[in-house]
C-alpha cells in the first residue's frame, strides 16, 4: 500500500516540521490536497468548512464537528430545548400506546448461513427478547450485524487510503493539539521497576520510549480529528475521500441472563417502594461517616488527660458538659446539614410527594420514615459507642481494689477516677459521699448519655415547619432496653469489686477507735482520779503516728482522701494532751500556793 510519504520527495538535510509545512503548502497550492483546517482563526483546530459561514466563536465551537447542530445558534437554544421537551413527552406517550418496537433480532429474516467452524449452523431460528442467547448464537448475531454494515459501506480504494494517511500526518498542525498530560507518562513509568529506571545504561532507551509515546499520542489525536471531520459527507466529497478503513470490530459476549426481565421488574419496584436505594440515602451516610461518626457524648480521651481523680460532683459536671456539647452539635449542625441536603436536591425525592391535594401522601411519608430510620440508626450508633467508651473507661479498674494487708500503696499505680473523703461521725468513720451515692452517680452518667440523645428533631421539622405531630423526634436507645441493662450490669460488677478496698482500709484506723467513741476522754478522767504520775510522751508519739499516715490512699477506682480524718484524730489527740498538760499545770499551781503559804509562815516566825 502506498503511504502519504510516497507522494513527495523528502530532503534529509531539513527538519521534519519544516519539510511537512512546506509539503502541505505546496499541496494546497497545487490543489491535490484541499486544506482540512484553517490556518488562521480565532480558535484552535477550526475546520476549513467554517470559513464559508459567519459565526461567532461560541457558535463556531458548537458547530465544528456535530452534524446535527451545525446550524444551531445560541439564540435558538431555548427554542430547541422547549421543542425537545415537547417531543420527548410526545414520544413517551407514543411509546406507551404503540406496540413494542422490533429489535434487530426480530427484523432479521429466517437465516441459514454457512458460518465458521466454531459457530453452530442455525436454520430458520426466530429470536425474541425473552429468549436468552448462548455465546455461539451471540457470535452469529454479531457476524450478521457486521455483514450488514459491510454491505452498506464501500471499502476504501488505494487513493482513499493515501489521502486519508496524508491528512492524518499533514492535515492537522501540531500546535492545534492539546498537550499530553504529564500524569500519563508518570502513570506509565509506575509500571516499570525502579531499578530499571535508575539504570544509566538504559537512559537512551527510556528517552526513545518517551518520545515514541509522545509521537503515538499526537498521531492518535490527529487521526481522531480527521475521523471526526470525515463524518460529514460534504467534507468527504470536498477532500476526495470516498470511505475510510473500518476499525476492527469489538465483540462482547454476555452470559445468558434469563432473569433479566424479572430483575428489571424487581429493580423498578425497589426504586419506587424501597427507599433505601434512593440516592440521598448514601449521601446522608457519607455525611455521617465523614463528619460526625467520631462524635461521642463522653470524650473519655479528654478525661484521661485531666488531673484525675475528681470529686464525684466534679466528675458528674464533666459528663454533663460533654453531653450538652454533643447534643448541641447534633441539633445545630448535623440535622440542619441533612435538611439542607434535601432542600438542595429536591429532584431526588420530590416525585414522592402528592401532585395535588387529593393524592395520597403515603409515599412521601414512607420515604421520610426511612430517612428518620437511617438517622436514628446513626444516632443510636453514637449512643452505643459512647456507652462502650465510658464502660471501657471504668474497665481499667475491673480487677477491683481488694488487697492483702498491710496496705501497700504501690499495688495501685493506675490513676484513680473518683475521690472519696473520709470523715468522722462518732463513733465511726464514714465515706463522704457514701459509696452507695457513688454508685448512683456512676449509673446516672450512663443515663445522662441517653437523656441528651433524646428530643433531637427529624428533618421534617426543618422541611415542613407547619407539621404538628408527636412523632417528629429521632428514636434512640431506651433505658429499659436489654442493651443498656447489660452495660449497667457490667458497670455494677466493676463497682462491687472496687468497694472492698476502701472498706478494708478502714481497719487501719481500728486501733484509734477510742479517739472516735470518746472512750479516751473517759480513760483520761479515770486516770487523773487515781492520781498517777502523768506521761505525756505517749500522746505525743500517738499524734506523730497519726500525722504520718497516708493522706491520699489509691484504691483502683477510688482514691480515699484521709486528710480531714487524720487532722480530726490529731486534734483529738492534741486535746487529750492539752487536758493532761492543763491538769499538770493546775496541780503545780496548787503545790506552788502551798509552798508560798509555808514560806510566808516561816518568814513571819523568823521575823518575830
Amino acid at each position: 500500500m502506498m503511504t502519504c510519504q510516497s507522494i513527495v520527495t523528502w530532503s534529509p538535510g531539513k527538519p521534519w516540521n519544516e519539510q511537512r509545512e512546506e509539503i502541505y503548502y505546496k499541496s494546497c497550492i497545487s490543489g491535490c490536497y484541499p486544506p482540512l483546517m484553517q490556518q488562521a482563526s480565532w480558535t484552535l483546530a477550526a475546520p476549513f468548512k467554517e470559513q464559508s459561514y459567519y459565526r461567532s466563536p461560541s457558535d463556531s465551537i458548537a458547530n465544528n464537528y456535530t452534524l446535527t447542530a451545525r446550524n444551531l445558534k445560541l439564540k435558538n437554544v431555548h427554542k430547541l430545548k422547549s421543542s425537545s421537551v415537547t417531543g420527548t413527552s410526545l414520544g413517551s406517550a407514543e411509546q406507551r400506546t404503540a406496540s413494542p418496537r422490533p429489535t434487530l433480532l426480530n427484523t432479521l429474516d429466517p437465516i441459514s448461513l454457512c458460518v465458521p467452524a466454531h459457530m453452530p449452523e442455525l436454520h430458520a431460528i426466530h429470536y425474541t427478547d425473552n429468549q436468552p442467547l448462548t455465546p455461539e448464537e451471540q457470535f452469529v448475531v454479531m457476524h450478521l450485524h457486521e455483514k450488514e454494515i459491510s454491505k452498506r459501506e464501500k471499502p476504501p480504494s488505494r487513493n482513499d487510503i493515501e489521502r486519508y494517511c496524508y491528512y492524518i500526518y499533514n492535515g492537522v498542525q501540531e500546535d492545534m493539539l492539546a498537550p499530553q498530560d504529564k500524569e500519563v507518562i508518570n502513570e506509565i513509568l509506575k509500571h516499570i521497576p525502579t531499578h530499571i529506571l535508575a539504570n544509566p545504561d538504559l537512559e537512551n532507551l527510556l528517552a526513545s520510549l518517551k518520545e515514541e509515546i509522545k509521537t503515538d499520542y499526537h498521531i492518535g489525536l490527529m487521526k481522531a480529528i480527521v475521523d471526526y471531520i470525515l463524518m460529514d459527507p460534504a467534507e468527504r466529497e470536498r477532500l476526495f475521500i470516498g470511505s475510510t478503513p473500518r476499525p476492527f470490530p469489538q465483540r462482547v459476549v454476555r452470559a445468558p441472563v434469563p432473569w433479566h426481565s424479572s430483575y428489571e421488574e424487581v429493580k423498578s419496584w425497589n426504586e419506587k417502594n424501597l427507599f433505601v436505594v434512593n440516592p440521598l440515602m448514601p449521601t446522608l451516610q457519607q455525611l455521617w461517616l465523614s463528619q460526625y461518626s467520631h462524635l461521642r457524648f463522653v470524650r473519655t480521651e479528654e478525661m484521661c488527660c485531666r488531673d484525675l481523680p475528681l470529686l464525684p460532683t466534679e466528675f458528674e459536671e464533666v459528663i454533663r458538659r460533654h453531653c450538652v456539647e454533643a447534643h448541641n452539635i447534633l441539633q445545630n449542625e448535623w440535622i440542619p446539614t441533612c435538611a439542607s441536603i434535601f432542600l438542595d436536591q429536591k429532584r431526588k425525592w420530590l416525585h414522592f410527594a402528592p401532585e395535588n391535594d387529593f393524592d395520597s401522601s403515603q409515599r412521601v411519608e414512607s420515604y421520610f420514615h426511612s430517612v428518620s430510620t437511617l438517622m436514628s440508626l446513626q444516632l443510636r450508633e453514637m449512643v452505643v459507642n459512647s456507652l462502650e467508651d465510658l464502660l471501657a473507661f471504668f474497665m481499667i479498674h475491673k480487677d477491683g481494689s481488694d488487697f492483702t494487708e498491710p496496705y501497700q500503696e504501690m499495688q495501685f499505680f493506675v490513676p484513680q477516677i473518683l475521690t472519696v473523703r473520709l470523715s468522722v461521725e462518732e463513733p465511726k468513720i464514714v465515706f463522704e459521699p457514701p459509696l452507695k451515692e457513688c454508685w448512683g452517680l456512676m449509673s446516672h452518667c450512663f443515663k445522662e448519655i441517653l437523656h441528651h440523645a433524646e428530643e433531637l428533631p427529624k428533618v421534617e421539622r426543618f422541611l415542613f415547619p407547619e407539621l404538628k405531630r408527636d412523632d417528629l423526634t429521632l428514636s434512640t436507645v431506651k433505658p429499659d432496653e436489654l442493651l443498656f441493662t447489660e452495660y449497667v450490669n457490667k458497670l455494677e460488677k466493676i463497682f462491687e469489686s472496687n468497694v472492698l478496698g476502701p472498706q478494708k482500709y478502714l481497719n487501719v484506723y481500728r486501733k484509734y477507735s477510742n479517739l472516735l467513741n470518746n472512750s479516751a476522754q473517759q480513760d483520761i478522767t479515770d486516770f487523773l482520779k487515781e492520781g498517777h504520775s502523768l506521761e505525756i510522751n505517749s500522746l505525743t508519739k500517738l499524734k506523730r503516728e497519726i500525722a504520718s499516715m497516708h493522706v491520699t490512699v489509691p484504691l483502683a477506682l477510688f482514691c480515699l482522701d484521709a486528710l480531714q480524718l487524720n487532722e480530726e484524730l490529731c486534734n483529738r489527740t492534741q486535746n487529750l494532751k492539752d487536758r493532761l498538760i492543763e491538769f499538770e499545770v493546775m496541780e503545780n499551781r496548787k503545790l506552788n500556793k502551798r509552798y508560798m503559804l509555808l514560806a510566808c509562815m516561816a518568814l513571819a516566825v523568823c521575823v518575830d
